[in-house]
């Protein structure tokens, strides 16, 4: 990562206001986000006056040199550059650039308090209000993502847009991963679906739009998408202008990151490890035996709170898992295009007949395995960290056993991670 690194000369006598002129800067650029500073004190040096001044008890000098030294992001050391400028009578102000091989600020549990602007992705994928919704899905198509900001010609936020939007209204009978996972046919008859509609973004977005400013700090941000339930927080500057998204991933692989840096030891427990994943999983979990038929599956996928359907033996102990994703990748792609209409359709007798009749499938036919599981026990953040860096969206939860008793969400794990944030 190129960052900039910001060098002040000055001396230890140096005044600002009756203080000691490197103690005025420090608290000017706290004030200003700076994240950290380190000041050294010089044991000899001489300046413009040729007088050699030395930490020596014979000629102890009270205005050896000090070097106030700060690396960051290059736009934000050039403006505390100006400002450290400004305060000073006499010195020296340096700039350099550097590249910064690691950086974490010190982690002591829940969300690290960073600016959204050190985690967010930059420059995003954005669409125009009144562009056709037909660049919604092709742009969809083309990232991992679900939504999108909507920004006007000034690059303001007028709101956001995505799969949901376009699935509730009816426009779409499956979310766009799924017509991935149909196939390239599914694909193209979606897209000359929505080419015959003459509606644009603006008649079908979400606004207005939830924000956050880029300068916020991180566990504001994770609030705003926890109580609103959002994946992807679309990030502004201050005049209101799109610089970037926060996704809830984002978040959460930044409390992985930094606990896996810790500066802690390991023998003193941080917040993050006091509560367990059975304190936070959903226990209402959809399961099903390997040899459940297709349709009842499909049944059950459809009612499901989480999305998933877990596959068990005989003993409730799982074996693979069910998404309508993996789903439409396991079966006949010949057949894919009629079941992504059925899982969005309500389920009648006439669609249970074609499904048993059309794929004659059972449940471990279609899982995906080996499972992801994580223990009852086991610490919240052992769950959030297999979920951040292994891509699992919903994580099976376990007894001693091995026996399936919850699943832990990503919402949840933000959740826990708010909470953990605010105790002692």
């Amino acid at each position: 990562m190129r960052g900039k690194r910001m060098t002040v000369f000055l001396g230890e006598a140096d005044q600002l206001h009756h203080a000691p002129l490197y103690l005025a800067l420090l608290r000017r650029l706290k004030a200003e986000g700076c994240a950290g500073a380190t000041v050294t004190r010089g044991i000899a040096g001489f300046g413009p006056h040729s007088q050699i001044k030395t930490a020596r008890l014979v000629d102890l000098s009270l205005d050896l040199p000090i070097v106030v030294t700060v690396v960051d992001r290059p736009e934000r050391i050039g403006r505390w550059a100006e400002i450290a400028a400004e305060m000073l009578a006499a010195g020296v102000v340096t700039v350099e650039e550097v590249e910064v091989h690691f950086y974490s600020p010190a982690f002591t549990g829940g969300v690290p308090d960073v600016e959204v602007r050190d985690v967010m992705s930059a420059d995003p994928e954005t669409v125009s209000p009144d562009a056709p919704i037909r660049e919604v899905a092709q742009a969809l198509l083309e990232r991992e993502y679900t939504v999108l900001p909507v920004v006007d010609a000034d690059r303001r936020v007028v709101g956001v847009v995505g799969d949901w939007d376009l699935l509730t209204r009816g426009l779409i009978p499956g979310t766009i991963r799924a017509h991935v996972a149909a196939g390239s046919q599914a694909l193209q008859e979606l897209l000359r679906h929505l080419a015959t509609t003459e509606l644009e973004v603006r008649d079908v977005m979400t606004a207005p739009a939830v924000t956050t400013l880029a300068s916020a700090r991180l566990p504001e941000a994770a609030r705003l998408m926890h109580d609103g339930q959002l994946k992807r927080l679309p990030v502004v500057d201050e005049s209101g202008r799109l610089v970037g998204v926060l996704g809830r991933i984002d978040v959460l692989a930044t409390v992985a990151t930094g606990f896996a840096g810790r500066t802690a030891p390991r023998s003193v427990r941080l917040p993050q490890e006091h509560r367990v994943a059975g304190e936070i999983m959903e226990r209402d979990v959809p399961a099903v035996t390997e040899g459940m038929p297709l349709d009842d599956v499909i049944d059950l996928l459809l009612g499901s709170r989480v999305h998933d359907v877990v596959v068990t033996d005989a003993e409730r102990r799982p074996i693979g898992i069910i998404t309508e994703t993996n789903l439409l990748e396991r079966i006949d792609p010949a057949e894919r295009p009629g079941l992504l209409t059925v899982l969005r359709s309500r389920w009648n007798p006439e669609a249970a007949r074609t499904v048993r009749r059309s794929y004659g499938k059972r449940a471990g036919d279609v899982m995906a395995s080996p499972v992801v599981t994580v223990r009852e026990s086991e610490p919240v953040i052992d769950a959030l960290t297999i979920s951040a860096t292994r891509h699992v969206k919903q994580l099976p939860v376990v007894d001693d056993a091995g026996r399936l008793v919850g699943v832990v969400t990503r919402p949840a794990l933000l959740g826990a991670s708010l909470d953990i944030a605010g105790r002692t």
